[in-house]
């Protein structure tokens, strides 16, 4: 599922550029985690249930069909966009989600001192994604049908690769 996550996360925004001022976000490509051990570290310190993974790959998606062609970002660019859906997917299904102060917390990866997102970053992330989103965070049955389909193929090639090895 992890593995999952972090090939969808980084396909929201296919070209990732490092032009631009990545200095005042403080992140630099040495100190940033593979987006797998952002997602993995995240997932692990928050203890989300799967149904809120799978809405984030709802919110990813609709996401990045509302971007227009060629958008671009900073090499952690899919970090801040899984950790808004997954915001936003925990806020929308549980009634008791962690707050951002505690998401900002979950944020800094084990063995990558210098990386971690502030409270004041993963509020503007969350307001960002919910505009960009249109406020629209209802999930529907074909929503889910759409994410879980191709997971149960990413599912099934993977373990063909694991068996060839």
């Amino acid at each position: 599922m992890i593995s999952y996550l972090a090939h969808r996360a980084a396909q929201v925004v296919p070209k990732v550029s490092c032009s631009g001022s990545q200095a005042n976000l403080h992140v630099h490509e040495a100190d940033l985690p593979s987006i797998y051990e952002f997602i993995k570290a995240v997932v692990q310190r928050s203890s989300v249930p799967v149904p809120t993974l799978i809405t984030s790959l709802v919110y990813m998606w609709r996401m990045q069909t509302r971007l227009p062609p060629g958008a671009k970002g900073l090499s952690s660019t899919p970090h801040r966009i899984f950790l808004a859906a997954l915001i936003l997917a925990a806020k929308n299904l549980n009634d008791d989600s962690p707050m951002n102060k505690h998401w900002a917390r979950y944020s800094a990866v084990p063995g990558y001192e210098f990386f971690g997102f502030s409270i004041t970053e993963v509020n503007l992330m969350e307001r960002q994604f919910l505009h960009l989103l249109d406020w629209d965070i209802r999930i529907d049955p074909q929503d889910l049908h759409h994410q879980l389909e191709p997971l149960d193929m990413f599912g099934a090639k993977t373990n063909m690769i694991k068996h060839e090895i």
